[in-house]
């Protein structure tokens, strides 16, 4: 199974924002991962929901991601530590993973506009 970019799940007792910005950059330059990878800190709640903290390559802290949710869905479901459909808690707000028994991961949750702007081209 790959989700396209590299992902390193942590499992945690719990898991906090601090712990993702003191850890994430260590865990995301580590030398075993030769293109770097995604962290995510995560903390199993119950059969039917986790909670994560993100530290994504290459951008720092993230509030929420999809790929990064469905990482930690797929670790956790591979344990036996969460049913095979989930709740992902992220700072950013709620996802809901389904997994189904080859681990092909389908991801829901809302979406809203962060921004709107246009590109003009600079003038050499």
């Amino acid at each position: 199974m790959t989700l396209g970019n590299p992902h390193c799940v942590v499992f945690c007792d719990q898991v906090s924002e601090a712990q993702a910005r003191r850890l994430g950059p260590k865990i995301e330059k580590e030398a075993r991962f030769l293109k770097r990878t995604n962290v995510q800190f995560l903390e199993v709640l119950n059969r039917k929901e986790l909670r994560i903290y993100i530290w994504e390559r290459g951008a720092g802290y993230t509030l929420a991601s999809g790929s990064s949710s469905c990482a930690a869905a797929a670790a956790a479901y591979r344990l036996g530590l969460c049913d095979d459909e989930v709740t992902v808690h992220n700072p950013g707000g709620d996802l809901q993973v389904t997994i189904s028994n080859d681990l092909f991961l389908t991801l829901t949750g809302p979406v809203a506009r962060v921004f709107r702007g246009e590109w003009e081209e600079a003038e050499c």
